[in-house]
């Protein structure tokens, strides 16, 4: 908290940064958002206290931007898990604005006027950084928009191409919110800042998670439904709390984004009683994916890991130890919740894949080629899939594709898929090499460890889960993606070794969480 006072106090007195000075902005982001308040009002009769929190969230970040634009970035790594929930609008009402994107608009705006209105703040960098992705990102988007305008003749009817049109809204802010990383990260202090944050977030999401399963796992096995069904333990797999993700798949693919970097920053932070807080907030973390019951995650969380761990002995021999605790807190507390052994939670969890033949996906994946099949070039437009899939031979008709690859293959067409898919490739290829150069360096190597042991589980689950079925995800995909990419051009930019000859065992001073 010093370092928070302290930050705040320098924002304050630093006659860069008084709100006085850049008056214009802050009034007409108040005025953005007073808009916003009173269109929410409007649209939704009697608010619910998640409508209230939402716009609470979004005010809130705008509250720390006007201090300091930066401190605008972490407050929307903070509420990313839980901003999904907005308003929708539109004749159906089917297009969706969440509170994520209040805010992240507001953030913008901020930014942009900021820019133009401060010198000394324009001094610092141009108004969006180049980064070496640049042409790949730019080709898979052009792709994408092209997809959109086809799909918007494809389809007649109003809901889908409003449906469209919302996926269409969330890669623009895609956009938006990587070039304002990949921006205003510019030393290694701000990147390992925000690194942290964004960790903290899952580490949020995982603790509201984890106390909801519980709860449902005390009334499972007070009811005596447990040993009926599996998936009902720990508050049931289908129901309880996701954060509005609506699936468990998806909330474990947020905690897939986020836990790696904290289980790696632990080994960086002071002993003492900080040490001990983080890890067990890490434990609660990995019990919250082992209680999706996602086996791509549990796949994808072990690979990224234990990868990445052989790349630092170190690293390695915490995995190992980490693991020996992780087992028994893991066998106590199902133990409470389903009244089983970890060993057989996951066994079960695992033959249910003969009886299920995979949970249905060669079905599934089967009907995705032959929407593939019929619209190879733009595909059947964003969030279509459901309207243009055939039945499956099971007799239903899958809502998107279980494959991220897949689903944009079939919704944007096959170019824009391979063109994704490259881009993937290159944030992998680019991850492990920020590992080889800076996975050692105290205090930051934890950002090149968690960031490639994040992108190798995430990829991992993906080939399973079409995680942007849930476009809150692709907010932490991109920040993953730019958290890779700043860290990529600091090395390539020397900022690292400079760190090294100025700051030689005094990079603790730059954060009140770490230590060199």
């Amino acid at each position: 908290m010093g370092g928070l006072r302290r930050g705040f106090r320098e924002s304050w007195d630093g006659r860069e940064d008084q709100m006085r000075r850049h008056w214009p902005v802050w009034v007409l982001a108040l005025a953005l958002y007073g808009f916003m308040a009173l269109f929410l009002l409007t649209q939704v009769r009697i608010p619910s206290p998640m409508h209230l929190l939402v716009f609470a969230m979004a005010a809130a970040v705008l509250a720390v931007t006007s201090l300091r634009i930066e401190w605008g970035l972490l407050a929307l790594a903070i509420i990313l898990p839980f901003a999904r929930p907005g308003i929708t609008v539109g004749n159906p009402k089917v297009f969706h604005i969440s509170g994520f994107n209040f805010a992240l608009i507001g953030v913008m705006f901020a930014y942009v006027l900021r820019y133009v209105a401060d010198a000394r703040f324009a001094s610092f960098g141009p108004i969006v950084r180049r980064t070496r992705l640049d042409g790949n990102i730019f080709v898979f988007s052009f792709l994408v928009l092209l997809s959109c305008l086809w799909s918007f003749n494809l389809n007649t009817a109003r809901h889908i191409t409003m449906g469209t049109a919302v996926f269409l809204k969330e890669h623009v802010l895609y956009l938006v919110w990587f070039y304002m990383l990949v921006t205003l990260l510019r030393k290694p202090k701000d990147l390992r800042q925000f690194a942290i944050y964004f960790a903290a977030a899952g580490l949020l999401a995982s603790l509201f998670g984890m106390a909801t399963r519980l709860m449902g796992g005390a009334a499972a096995i007070t009811a005596g439904t447990m040993v009926q069904n599996l998936e009902e333990g720990a508050g049931g797999r289908m129901e309880g709390g996701w954060l509005g993700l609506g699936h468990p798949n998806m909330f474990a693919a947020l905690l897939l984004m986020t836990m790696p970097i904290w289980f790696f920053a632990v080994s960086h932070l002071k002993h003492g009683i900080r040490r001990l807080v983080a890890e067990v907030a890490v434990i609660n973390g990995f019990l919250g994916i082992l209680f999706t019951y996602s086996r791509s995650a549990w796949v994808g969380s072990v690979l990224g890991v234990v990868l990445v761990g052989l790349a630092d002995r170190k690293s390695l021999k915490r995995i190992f130890l980490f693991g020996t605790i992780f087992a028994i807190v893991a066998q106590t507390v199902v133990l409470f919740t389903v009244d089983m052994n970890l060993v057989e939670v996951i066994v079960r969890r695992i033959q249910e894949l003969e009886t299920t033949t995979f949970s249905s996906r060669p079905y599934i994946y089967a009907a995705t080629i032959e929407v593939i099949k019929a619209h190879p070039l733009f595909g059947v437009g964003l969030g279509a899939f459901r309207a243009h899939a055939p039945a499956t031979a099971m007799g239903w008709v899958p809502s998107h594709s279980h494959n991220v690859y897949l689903a944009y293959a079939a919704e944007a067409g096959i170019p824009a898929a391979f063109f994704f898919t490259i881009l993937v490739i290159r944030l992998l290829v680019m991850s492990v090499r920020n590992l080889r150069v800076t996975g050692r360096v105290p205090g930051y190597g934890f950002i090149a460890l968690g960031s490639c042991g994040a992108l190798l589980g995430l990829v991992t689950q993906t080939m399973a889960v079409q995680v942007f079925h849930q476009r809150i995800l692709g907010f932490g995909f991109y920040a993953l993606a730019a958290i890779v990419v700043a860290l990529d051009r600091m090395i390539r930019e020397g900022q690292f070794e400079e760190l090294a000859s100025v700051e030689h065992g005094a990079s603790s001073r730059g954060s009140p969480w770490i230590e060199s």
